[in-house]
């Protein structure tokens, strides 16, 4: 559990510094627990919430990508 708490604060501060990147990367930790989730076959509500959570991170990434274009330029 150590080891999954120094991952998820890893990947909170590539989401701070590089949302584009770091959106995806979080919902792709997601996914999998939610994966984990369904194996167990015990806590679907817990698998639902992280679904909703994955869809935000998704919707995070696609934000940062349609606000900060990769150049950055100056668009007239």
């Amino acid at each position: 559990m150590l080891a999954v708490g120094v991952v998820e604060i890893l990947a909170g501060v590539v989401v701070a510094l590089l949302p584009r990147f770091g959106g995806y990367l979080v919902a792709a930790w997601l996914g999998g627990i939610i994966v984990n989730l369904l194996l167990l076959g015990n806590f679907y509500d817990v698998a639902l919430r992280d679904v909703g959570l994955l869809i935000g991170a998704l919707a995070l990434a696609r934000l940062a990508t349609a606000v900060a274009p990769r150049g950055l330029e100056h668009r007239d």
